[in-house]
């Protein structure tokens, strides 16, 4: 089992922008859960094998329309 990884985010506002970031990065095969907070603003990995390169997290976050900080 992989360790997860905690990113800050940034741009989240509401529950609302929680849910579409978990849904953003749970749709992605290689993430296992995703458990996004507004306070603090950030987003807990947990992976099904070998994590992500950062650039591909980073890339799913600013896809759901947040920033990673």
């Amino acid at each position: 089992m992989t360790t997860p990884l905690t990113i800050p985010v940034a741009g989240m506002t509401c529950e609302g922008c929680v849910r579409a970031l978990t849904r953003v990065l749970e749709a992605s095969p290689a993430i296992k859960q995703a458990t996004v907070t507004l306070e603090p603003p950030q987003a807990r990995i947990l992976f099904q094998a070998a994590p992500l390169p950062q650039a591909e997290i980073n890339a799913l976050i600013r896809q759901a329309g947040f920033e990673p900080a």
